[in-house]
């Protein structure tokens, strides 16, 4: 019974071995894989001229629904539709100008995990907070007729502006899973994190555009 006892010790004992020396592993390929998958994207975002023409038009976008001013206001629309047009396009110029793209441009790098975080703000706030929450209505219901006559057009951007960034999410998945290291999927993780931050702040400004346009049509009505 006692040679029992003994031999069960060392089976278990043996046993939680296994575990410890498995679970180490696991924790430092982990790490390991940590590492080698940060292959940054270096440069100086705020210095590009992509970032640069975004906030010049943000700040055009302000300009325009700043003039509109309700007492003096003698448009076609109804006042109260054009306050809230100017609510609703304020509110855009804060989605846009979300957290992930302002700790962008104070960033000298960017890895695949900040490319992603990046595309999903783009989708939550920008797409859906700001696209579709607050400006879609405006095709339906505006009777401004420089953007009536051009509702098909703005339809398209929609659909455009939906679908830019949607493949993006799985190749962003897919290239935060490798688990051994090579020059090639080094170079593969780099390259996804340089394209994909292109294809995503273009997605920026393709909607910063949108929303200068859409000011400018309302700047035409406050100006008559």
């Amino acid at each position: 019974m006692e040679f029992i006892k003994e031999y069960l010790k060392v089976v278990s004992y043996s046993l939680l071995g296994l575990v410890f020396a498995f679970a180490s592993f696991y924790l430092l390929a982990n790490l390991y894989h940590y590492l080698e998958i940060r292959k940054d994207f270096v440069t100086d975002f705020s210095k590009q001229a992509i970032i640069i023409t975004i906030d010049d038009n943000l700040n055009k976008i302000r300009t325009n629904i700043n003039k509109f001013n309700p007492n003096t206001y003698k448009g076609e629309i109804p006042v109260t539709k054009m306050s809230s047009i100017k609510s609703n396009i304020e509110s855009c110029l804060n989605n846009i100008q979300n957290d992930e793209y302002i700790n962008l441009k104070s960033s000298k790098r960017i890895s695949v995990l900040d490319v992603y975080k990046l595309r999903e703000a783009y989708e939550d706030k920008v797409y859906n907070n700001c696209i579709v929450t607050n400006l879609y209505w405006l095709t339906n219901e505006a009777s401004g007729t420089y953007l009536k006559n051009n509702q098909e057009l703005t339809k398209y951007y929609f659909d455009s502006l939906k679908s830019s960034t949607s493949y993006l999410k799985k190749d962003l998945i897919n290239n935060s899973s490798y688990f051994y290291n090579t020059s090639i999927a080094s170079a593969s993780i780099k390259d996804t994190a340089k394209d994909g931050y292109y294809d995503v702040i273009d997605a920026y400004s393709k909607a910063t555009n949108f929303v200068l346009y859409l000011s400018n049509w309302f700047n035409m009505e406050v100006e008559g």
